[in-house]
């Protein structure tokens, strides 16, 4: 009986969990493998959505059998990194923010949103500061042409 308790409990986790621990995906023609949990990390996110079913056969493939999604793969390496630790990690002047942005609304990542909509507003901010402090910048260089303007006058 002690054998046949394994057994049960093996086949009764086969039930829960239909997809392998190491799931190997596609994404864009770039070839990710990571763990089934890091797929479920985010509830609610698509990845989630999609690994979280019992029905794996309505995912589609590959022709080698890897789970694929239909998005850049380029991009989807921060997606991925994202669902590791729920922290954002990017190059330096990383040029592609509003593309990523993108990606992260796409696979429902709301709190990853938020993390890049705010470097966007910042830039914005900036660009504000900027307009606020390019006066200040050319009066230094407009006082000396009011000198010259006054001494001609």
């Amino acid at each position: 009986m002690a054998l046949a308790e394994p057994a049960g409990c093996a086949k009764a986790g086969e039930e829960d969990k239909p997809f392998p621990d190491i799931i190997e995906l596609n994404v864009g023609g770039q070839v990710y493998i990571t763990r089934h949990p890091t797929l479920l990390s985010v509830p609610g996110s698509l990845l989630w959505e999609m690994f979280s079913q019992k029905n794996v056969r309505s995912l589609a493939r590959d022709s080698k059998g890897r789970f694929f999604v239909d998005r850049d793969g380029f991009l989807f390496r921060y997606i991925l990194d994202y669902m590791r630790d729920q922290q954002l990690v990017l190059p330096e002047h990383f040029p592609e923010r509003s593309r990523l942005q993108r990606e992260a609304e796409y696979f429902v990542l709301p709190e990853l949103v938020k993390m890049l909509a705010p470097k966007l507003s910042k830039q914005n901010s900036l660009g504000d500061d900027a307009c606020g402090s390019d006066p200040e910048e050319p009066s230094p260089g407009a006082e000396p042409a009011r000198s010259i303007a006054s001494g001609g006058a």
